[in-house]
């Protein structure tokens, strides 16, 4: 365990009891007083562990720390409404501010201006969410409504850098486009037939069927919009929002047209024609922020001769 995570863990530990400590004072003793200061706990003392464990060290971003004590705010407005009352302004509030800064940010991120969006969302998102996963999660949510309405988006291919796309050939692409059809034809049927027993089961099932429909037409997007890079500083492996990893070139111990054992195929199931064998583990990004371990890699790529010759070049 890293002294990152270890500092984190405490930290939330700490949060966790200050909050049942501050529960159980109101319990036994119900003054005003007692209350008051439970609420002050909640907030300034959560975000004052969080600063002095988290912060201090370098961990995450000041601007985090507003996070971490509009949410003490919202947490003490439901568990003591008689003290904070509006408690569902004082969260739509907090929710309007942290779009606010996000948007600020946004705006502001002049140094991220010709970053991949997805990158952009993250950094951003990381600099106010306490958690770098959860951070990720959201940021892939917002992808989804980039990509799914942004058509004029153009492929991210910085300066010096090469594209190349993993999914015309292994036939993804068009697996995307039956799903999302097949998605969208099911719609009417499954609202008519779950609305027979449940009208709020049946727009639920509408709902969801809706926003699946938007994940597939994003991820399919976003396998264009995000392809491959091979630059001077290596390789930027990317299939769409599903899979990226970075490998630098020194990461790199075998390129290889043959089949490599235990290889993790880009994209699953498909027939790799260029094999990577990496010199020790490199940490890949998966979809809503998960991560995994990866060294030995097989790449369906739509140009393997073009894409072999730039990383050997």
């Amino acid at each position: 365990m890293t002294v990152r995570l270890r500092q984190q863990l405490l930290f939330l530990s700490l949060a966790i009891c200050v909050n049942v400590a501050a529960m159980l004072a109101v319990r036994y003793f119900p003054s005003p007083k007692v209350q008051l200061g439970a609420i002050l706990d909640m907030t300034l003392t959560v975000t004052g562990l969080y600063y002095w464990l988290v912060v201090r060290p370098g961990y995450r971003g000041k601007a985090s720390l507003a996070f971490i004590l509009l949410m003490g705010l919202v947490r003490a407005s439901f568990a003591f409404p008689g003290v904070l009352p509006g408690r569902e302004l004082v969260a739509g509030v907090a929710e309007l501010a942290v779009l606010g800064a996000i948007l600020l940010a946004w705006r502001k991120g002049r140094a991220l201006a010709e970053t991949d969006p997805v990158l952009r969302l993250e950094a951003i998102l990381g600099s106010f969410f306490p958690s770098a996963t959860a951070a990720r999660a959201l940021a892939a949510e917002f992808a989804v409504l980039y990509y799914v309405f942004a058509w004029r988006a153009k492929p991210h291919v910085p300066a010096g850098s090469q594209a190349f796309t993993l999914h015309k050939r292994s036939g993804f692409g068009d697996i995307l486009l039956f799903v999302g059809l097949a998605s969208m034809l099911e719609i009417g049927p499954v609202h008519l037939v779950v609305g027979h027993w449940s009208h709020m089961a049946a727009w639920i099932m509408t709902g969801l069927s809706l926003y699946g429909a938007l994940w597939v037409v994003a991820v399919g997007r976003s396998l264009s919009l995000q392809p491959t890079l091979v630059s001077d500083d290596g390789i930027l492996l990317r299939f769409g929002l599903l899979f990226r990893v970075a490998i630098p070139w020194s990461a790199i111990e075998t390129v290889s047209t043959d089949a490599l054992e235990g290889a993790k195929l880009i994209p699953r199931r498909a027939e790799a024609n260029i094999y990577l064998k990496l010199k020790e583990p490199l940490r890949a990004e998966r979809i809503l922020g998960l991560g995994t371990q990866v060294q030995t890699l097989g790449i369906c790529a739509d140009e393997p001769e073009a894409l072999l010759a730039a990383i050997k070049r």
